[in-house]
């Protein structure tokens, strides 16, 4: 059975040889990441390659219409590159700033493009083009995949687009005091996303996995489960069952605790749960999503990031054996880490973990 096998199957409740493993953003497969060009990488990237199965997240091309109105300036001060961009609107300018930071693969985001409640109207004011999609690169990677796996990419739900707009505190505000206008901004950002959703899926995308991020900004102790319905789930539903129709896999993604909205999951037409953090960091046990939702969903995780970063061999190897005791009955069960490393170089202990979460699940996963 190959890794493409071995995951459809995961996913359809269907028997396997052993559970599928997958590394999440340390796609081996894809020569363009650069964690397969860090020699510190070299030896973890080849024992992926060899022993797990790809869930190759990897987004189609878009062709955007031109923004005569983004002025975007970058300037480096000391080992950190920064990055302004200004949206000169109608109603005055908006600006974000970023900052990004040698030997760390991520963004610092400075500033948010909106500030205030009156922001959203300047954004929205804004000329508005649809871009257009291209997936031919997209189409190439797959074929070179073969049957190491399988394609995924990765759409946003309105809430994480409106969300990442704003400060993290200046959202919550705004979602509980001006909630009216939230949602009216959420449906602003929906109407868009689903012209990008129709050209995505008006591709072939029979069995790709499509990962929906946002969820985790509504989550409990965020917002109440009662503004998580109005702010979240009743997008998901609509999306959920669009991917389906189209051949695809849905595949909720959220964070933190989800213990207080996982029925709400389970009214959509999702087929996927990740990364199902285990307590404390999420408020649900694994067994227990087991017991309720293994029927209904395929579960991806739930192996915590700072465990591999920070603990050693020996507590990984009870991990995974705990985590197969938990999900592998039945199978719909993917072992996967909740995040992946963005530091260079890989740390000695982060790569014995990864070799030793690799090793345990092809011990414990044999089904």
């Amino acid at each position: 059975m190959d890794s493409k096998e071995r995951l459809l199957r995961s996913f359809r409740h269907e028997p396997v040889d052993r559970i599928p493993v997958s590394t999440y953003e340390l796609v081996g497969h894809n020569p363009d990441a650069w964690e397969n060009r860090e020699p510190s990488y070299a030896r973890l990237m080849d024992e992926i390659r060899a022993r797990t199965d790809c869930l190759y997240m990897s987004g189609p091309d878009w062709i955007e219409a031109p923004e005569p109105f983004r002025e975007v300036t970058t300037w480096c001060e000391g080992k950190s590159v920064m990055t302004r961009t200004r949206l000169h609107t109608g109603k005055g300018v908006l600006e974000q700033l970023l900052r990004s930071d040698d030997a760390i693969h991520t963004v610092w985001k400075l500033r948010h493009f909106l500030q205030e409640p009156e922001d959203i109207a300047a954004y929205l004011s804004l000329p508005y083009e649809p871009a257009k999609v291209n997936f031919t690169a997209f189409d190439d990677r797959a074929r070179q995949l073969g049957g190491h796996g399988l394609m995924m990419l990765s759409i946003p739900d309105p809430i994480c687009e409106a969300a990442e707009l704003f400060s993290m505190a200046d959202f919550l505000v705004l979602a509980r005091t001006e909630t009216k206008l939230t949602r009216t901004f959420l449906d602003a950002l929906f109407e868009r996303q689903q012209e990008r959703l129709r050209q995505i899926l008006a591709h072939d995308v029979r069995d790709v996995v499509v990962r929906i991020c946002g969820p985790e900004y509504a989550t409990p102790p965020f917002l109440p489960p009662e503004l998580f319905r109005d702010l979240v789930t009743v997008y998901l539903i609509p999306v959920c069952r669009q991917i389906r129709q189209a051949g695809a896999i849905p595949r909720i993604h959220c964070h933190g605790r989800i213990g207080a909205v996982i029925d709400q999951f389970a009214e959509t037409e999702a087929l996927a749960l990740d990364p199902l953090e285990p307590p404390p960091d999420g408020d649900i046990p694994l067994a227990e999503i087991k017991r309720r939702y293994g029927r209904q969903f395929c579960l991806l995780g739930n192996l915590e990031l700072h465990e591999l970063e920070n603990a050693d061999p020996a507590r990984i190897d009870a991990l995974v054996r705990q985590a197969m005791a938990d999900a592998k009955a039945g199978g719909g069960f993917i072992l996967m880490p909740t995040a992946a490393p963005i530091n260079v170089p890989l740390s000695p202990r982060t790569e014995a973990n990864y070799l030793q979460m690799i090793e345990s699940a092809s011990r414990y996963g044999q089904t």
